[in-house]
């Protein structure tokens, strides 16, 4: 039973000013809930489902706690929801999927018309090698298995399938990697390029942004540090555009493209996304608020720096910019 604390926090999340309706905050926080339960709880599942049962699952649940699906948003906390649930989802699919295929094919019961293997006398034909009674070896059956197994669309299938699992193995550590075997397993085709490959390939899209973010933001940091006011803007700008869910990406590109040029359309859309995303971040605020007033935005600015004066009502910075405002 939940405690008055956890109710509060859901509470005050429920309440977020975030660009997601009520309902799928609640499916989120949910969802969340249950991460430290085990891989059929995650997935919504009981104990013995089937791998089919376990794909669907997986795949059903993307649809709705795959962060891709809220590009562009402002998703305030839940981004970090999202990204937990969808790691957790992927986790146990991969877990129940491996140990579905690493399970034996249950043996079949002895019942009216079987051979049984208590009795004191042979079953017919138990003395034929390889039918020994239930659960033995039936050549015929492996006959047929490997026939299907040499069949050109199943050994394609298969071997997709096995290009797809590799990826998800893939696609957090060595994103590159991932996109490179998903665009293998495309080209073989089946089921399982067709319909897990695109939720991986977005997946692994998304990490490779992250990371060329990160390469971004230090290559900023590296000409601020220089004084090259321009090379820090067109970095930090350029980590923010290929990540838009890094609030101090966006804050940087903000402050830098305002001391390179001067108060633009540019560097105002930057400081905007900055605040959308961390609204308590004062610095956000106060370039915004800046920005607006050399644009000629007193109303804006000014609403900007009440933000920054009600977060702290002391800020010197903030009362001398509110004291230009007209």
């Amino acid at each position: 039973m939940p405690s008055d604390r956890d109710r509060t926090q859901q509470d005050e999340a429920l309440s977020e000013a975030v660009d997601l309706p009520l309902d799928r905050k609640r499916e989120i926080l949910a969802r969340e809930a249950i991460l430290g339960k085990d891989h059929w709880t995650v997935l919504g599942l009981r104990p013995g489902a089937t791998a089919e049962q376990v794909k669907l699952a997986y795949f059903d649940a993307s649809r709705i706690f795959h962060p891709d699906r809220y590009y562009g948003k402002n998703l305030g906390s839940f981004r970090a929801r999202l990204d937990r649930i969808f790691q957790r989802l992927s986790e146990a699919h991969e877990a129940l999927s491996e140990a579905l295929r690493r399970s034996p094919p249950p043996t079949q019961p002895s019942g009216p018309g079987r051979a049984s293997t208590t009795g004191g006398g042979k079953s017919p034909g138990q003395g034929r090698a390889g039918t020994g009674g239930p659960g033995a070896a039936d050549p015929r059956a492996d006959e047929r298995r490997a026939r299907l197994a040499r069949h050109p669309y199943l050994a394609r299938n298969a071997r997709a399938s096995g290009l797809v699992d590799e990826a998800q193995r893939q696609v957090r550590t060595a994103p590159e990697k991932a996109l490179h075997l998903l665009e293998k397993a495309k080209a073989l085709g089946g089921t399982a390029a067709r319909e897990r490959a695109p939720h991986l390939e977005s997946e692994a899209k998304h990490q490779l942004a992250r990371r060329r973010a990160e390469e971004e933001m230090k290559t900023g940091s590296a000409a601020a540090n220089a004084g090259d006011a321009a090379g820090a803007a067109h970095a930090f700008a350029r980590a923010s555009d290929l990540d838009p869910t890094q609030a101090d990406a966006a804050y940087e590109a903000a402050r830098w493209l305002f001391k390179a040029g001067g108060p633009s359309v540019e560097a105002r859309g930057f400081a905007q996304r900055a605040v959308d995303l961390r609204n308590d971040h004062l610095g956000s605020h106060l370039v915004l608020a800046e920005i607006c007033l050399r644009m000629g935005m007193g109303s804006v600015a000014r609403r900007h720096l009440e933000a920054v004066l009600k977060l702290d009502p002391k800020n010197h910075e903030a009362k001398a910019l509110l004291r230009q405002v007209r």
